[in-house]
């Protein structure tokens, strides 16, 4: 399967929630040490949901594409919900399974607010 999909191409180019929230519930930063992808993420919980997020990210088009997609598909959800998704399920909403050499830069950003949010042990 080719991961330049359409709509992976159209959210590396115009990533969804991008940006930097002025006040975030929750901060952290995450790295790929493999590939040198960077992000920075933003959330903003409130009632046990995830009201808003926002990331800054550098990596290649997957990492940056994922992410895009991964904070469309949470944004609004409960954190509960959030918590209990897995690679599988961001496959999906990415529509392949990319190769072993890819599946880090696919998942890199759902790990990384997963990671938060799990950290910080919202709920």
């Amino acid at each position: 399967m080719d991961i330049y999909q359409e709509h992976i191409l159209d959210h590396a180019k115009y990533p969804r929630n991008a940006g930097v929230l002025e006040r975030p519930t929750h901060r952290g930063k995450a790295q790929n040490p493999l590939c040198g992808d960077e992000a920075e993420i933003f959330l903003d919980v409130k009632n046990g949901a995830l009201a808003d997020i926002k990331y800054e990210v550098q990596g290649c088009i997957l990492s940056k594409a994922a992410l895009s997609i991964v904070s469309e598909h949470v944004k609004g959800k409960k954190i509960a919900a959030i918590t209990k998704l897995g690679a599988g399920d961001v496959f999906k909403l990415l529509g392949f399974t990319p190769t072993p050499s890819r599946t880090k830069c696919a998942l890199f950003g759902f790990e990384a607010v997963r990671s938060l949010l799990e950290k910080k042990k919202v709920r």
